[in-house]
């Protein structure tokens, strides 16, 4: 089956961790459409029409150059890895609003299986954490999961799929099971036993159910079992002893703001990706 990703570019050449990840991460290439954005600066030119003032935003010549170099990078590495240079889209548009709506917009209109953002390291996260597009992108209504990238982690073929009683758990699990199929990675499905928790060998055997429906070999399905009241922490812990190179999990709306509002405000989703500093990690809602 196709699966199609939106991919975020920057034009910082030597990072491009979505990029990367992508490249490194899957095995089978054939069935991949891979279409990179680049959202450029723009400058606004000015005139009056009618009695009224009106602008245009325009592409500086430089800025142009700067987002055609790093999407021509980017389709590099992903041939270069494997990838169909003919299921390659580059797509360079002018920043006429926040950068965080661009990008929304076009996963709206490309009905892409996961829209892919790159970060830049730990300590430029934590440094911009509440203006980063990722933190924003995640405020707004997305039709398909979220990617995102630090540093790649790729040398762990293993996933480590964060599952519970809720539907977006659900959900993230077909994600996976979509997303992996016929790949070869060890997928790990991690439960953490608060005082709520319930039903868990139900939990585990639907999930790998779902993984298996979607193609993925039931000898590369595992999984366990964690007590803590500290659910993030008992994730990071479990990838400090396995590591891992996606952690992938949903989240459940909540309240007026619904998933993307509140799931940096002290929820598992904001204290894992804080501490997950090689590797993708997954968000469905």
């Amino acid at each position: 089956m196709e699966k199609h990703l939106l991919i975020t570019v920057s034009d910082e050449v030597s990072h491009l961790c979505g990029v990367r990840f992508v490249a490194g991460f899957f095995k089978e290439k054939k069935p991949f459409h891979l279409t990179l954005l680049y959202v450029a600066p723009t400058q606004f030119t000015g005139g009056w029409e009618a009695d009224r003032p009106r602008s245009r935003a325009i592409i500086p010549t430089e800025t142009q150059t700067r987002g055609q170099k790093a999407l021509e990078r980017s389709a590099e590495i992903l041939v270069e890895a494997g990838f169909d240079e003919a299921k390659i889209r580059s797509k360079l548009i002018p920043k006429e609003m926040e950068t965080v709506k661009e990008i929304v917009m076009e996963a709206r209109r490309g009905r892409y299986d996961a829209v892919v953002l790159g970060r830049r390291g730990y300590a430029a996260f934590a440094g911009v954490f509440s203006t980063s597009i990722s933190t924003e992108v995640l405020r707004q209504p997305l039709p398909c999961p979220l990617w995102i990238c630090r540093n790649p982690g790729l040398e762990h073929e293993r996933v480590v799929l964060c599952v519970d009683d809720s539907e977006a758990s659900q959900r993230i699990a077909d994600h996976v099971g979509f997303m992996l199929e016929h790949e070869e990675h060890r997928v790990c499905l991690f439960h953490v036993i608060t005082d709520r928790g319930r039903q868990t060998r139900d939990i585990i055997d639907r999930t790998a159910k779902v993984l298996e429906t979607n193609g993925v070999a039931s000898q590369c399905i595992d999984w366990k079992i964690a007590v803590s009241q500290n659910v993030a922490e008992a994730i990071m812990e479990e990838c400090r002893e396995t590591p891992a190179s996606v952690i992938a999990m949903g989240h459940e709306n909540e309240g007026s703001q619904g998933f993307f509002g509140g799931i940096f405000s002290g929820s598992v989703c904001s204290g894992v990706l804080k501490r997950f500093e090689n590797g993708a990690l997954w968000i469905s809602k």
